[in-house]
């Protein structure tokens, strides 16, 4: 798959958000979208675009919420 053709949805952003809310690591977050799909070859993206997302995304709007209070 080209790099520019993998994107996470709405809904794969939100469960990746809730899943590291709830201290799930991003491998099994990764590992429930394979087995909900029946295969990696059915996703968008691959287990590094997880782990990406959340270390751009979710854990620097943590920082955030922390250091400013928003």
């Amino acid at each position: 798959m080209l790099k520019h053709h993998r994107e996470l949805s709405m809904s794969v952003r939100h469960t990746i958000k809730n899943n590291e809310e709830a201290s799930i690591r991003p491998s099994k977050t990764y590992q429930l979208f394979v087995a909900a799909a029946e295969g990696h070859r059915e996703l968008n993206f691959i287990e590094k675009d997880v782990k990406n997302y959340i270390t751009r995304e979710v854990r620097n709007s943590f920082t955030k919420t922390v250091i400013y209070g928003f």
